[in-house]
């Protein structure tokens, strides 16, 4: 059976010099837009208080977790 061609996945970090973050929406919060080629499959925001998904072209409901939950979060998805 041939291979698929993989598509290359890109994220890209608009940052700051320094990254102390601060609440979300500040000059001071992380954003990452996460590719998959030129398309766009999201922007995670990491803010100080809280980490947020908005998937592609959503303008109104995005997944948001405080870092304990995020965190809570990812020890649940490696656990399976």
């Amino acid at each position: 059976m041939p291979r698929r061609k993989r598509t290359q996945t890109s994220v890209t970090v608009n940052q700051v010099s320094k990254v102390e973050l601060t609440k979300r929406g500040s000059r001071n919060s992380l954003e990452i837009e996460v590719r998959r080629g030129a398309e766009l499959l999201g922007t995670l925001f990491l803010g100080s208080g809280s980490v947020q998904w908005w998937p592609r072209g959503n303008k109104a409901n995005k997944f948001q977790k405080s870092w304990t939950g995020f965190a809570a979060l990812l020890d649940e998805a490696i656990r399976r």
